[in-house]
């Protein structure tokens, strides 16, 4: 008989991997929806002014606020 710590350890960790994924799946909701909802409305509001932005303005903005929102989730959820 294997004891139950030996066991635990041995092979793949299927609920490890599986709370990873999760974790990604919010990491993913939480920055990258509201990086693009904010985007289009940067957008969308710049070309009503009259001056449109670039893409790669828009795209960096998006990159800017799906990072901070990505690193504001990580530090709130993350386990110490």
């Amino acid at each position: 008989m294997t004891p139950a710590a030996a066991k635990s350890s041995i092979g793949f960790d299927a609920e490890a991997a599986n709370e990873v994924s999760y974790r990604l799946a919010g990491l993913l909701i939480v920055s990258l929806f509201p990086a693009l909802f904010w985007t289009t409305l940067l957008a969308f509001g710049s070309f009503a002014l009259g001056a449109p932005l670039s893409p790669l303005t828009l795209a960096t903005v998006g990159a800017a606020i799906a990072a901070l929102l990505a690193a504001v989730f990580n530090a709130l959820f993350s386990r110490v």
